[in-house]
């Protein structure tokens, strides 16, 4: 296992330098430039001083190097549309209403989801089951943007219970983490359903019921562990998607989190800001896998780490 895990280190570090590489590549040939004539009117010499001020005016792979440097030392620079901040300091501002609604969402949601799939599983050709696949499929095939319209719509508008936006009071958390929560929801619905379905057909299960076990305790003991091994490998990055900002959610109820920053730094081309982003996510998302691998290792012993018996 500790052969495997450093393995898997390694391949998160080529990971994240061969991502790193793509992104400053890409985000350089988009054309433009973060004092362009257009967006920022500002005089040549003006101009030409921010870019050698900022090391924009050295070669590509110099600009590249120096960041990493940075990178490995936590300074991710300052970001163009902040400067009075660091990046670091941005993000940490931004990251909490991301990581409060989002996290709260998929804590919510994931629950909720694995019962009414069980639910479905337990009671299949039911209107139990009918129920549940339907919710599922509409909150996995409705657009999180059209979801949180009619949120807004319903609670907000008519019915006038809850504020539509913004961040602070607690009232005002409580429709997006709703619409983020649908999400993992659906997902897990789903899994949970079809993972139940095809262990109870397993051979192991009627011999279980065949010696006599309660249903209760195959279901809990057995179902439910085989079960597992597929909506583990969903959860953490499913979390890690969630609680890093959705540009949508938040751009519907006005919450001030990472996703507007991935637009805006875009939008700007906010080097610093845009790379540090990207980053952040690539290096959450690889250890978020890479610990997924290892519980998945650990609820199911027969899966052999590596080919190693």
């Amino acid at each position: 296992m500790l052969t495997y895990i450093l393995r898997r280190l390694v391949s998160v570090a080529v990971t994240f330098i061969v991502v790193s590489l793509i992104i400053f590549l890409m985000m350089h040939a988009i054309p433009g430039g973060p004092f362009d004539a257009n967006d920022m009117p500002v005089s040549e010499a003006v101009r030409a001083k921010l870019m050698a001020q900022l090391g924009l005016d050295q070669p590509l792979h110099i600009q590249y190097l120096r960041y990493m440097w940075g990178v490995l030392h936590f300074d991710f620079g300052v970001p163009y549309q902040s400067p009075g901040e660091t990046v670091t300091e941005l993000l940490s501002r931004a990251w909490v209403p991301s990581l409060v609604l989002g996290g709260l969402g998929v804590v919510i949601g994931a629950p909720l989801g694995i019962l009414l799939g069980m639910a479905a599983a337990l009671n299949r050709n039911t209107w139990i089951d009918y129920f549940a696949s339907t919710l599922a499929t509409l909150g996995l095939t409705i657009p999180v943007f059209v979801t949180s319209m009619l949120l807004i719509l319903v609670f907000a508008i008519w019915l006038n219970w809850l504020p539509a936006n913004g961040w602070g009071k607690p009232e005002r958390w409580i429709l997006p983490i709703v619409a983020y929560a649908l999400i993992p929801l659906a997902t897990y619905a789903r899994y949970t359903r079809s993972a139940m379905l095809d262990t109870l057909n397993k051979q192991f299960v009627t011999v279980l019921r065949a010696k006599g076990l309660s249903e209760r305790r195959i279901i809990f003991q057995h179902v439910l562990r085989n079960s597992a091994i597929p909506l583990v490998t969903v959860f953490l990055p499913m979390f890690i998607g969630t609680a890093t900002g959705s540009i949508f959610v938040e751009a519907m109820f006005r919450v001030p989190g990472l996703g507007a920053y991935f637009v805006s730094s875009i939008e700007v081309r906010d080097y610093p800001l845009e790379m540090a982003l990207m980053l952040m996510i690539t290096f959450m998302y690889c250890i978020a896998y890479l610990l997924s691998d290892i519980v998945y290792a650990l609820i199911n012993p027969r899966i052999r780490v590596g080919g190693a018996e």
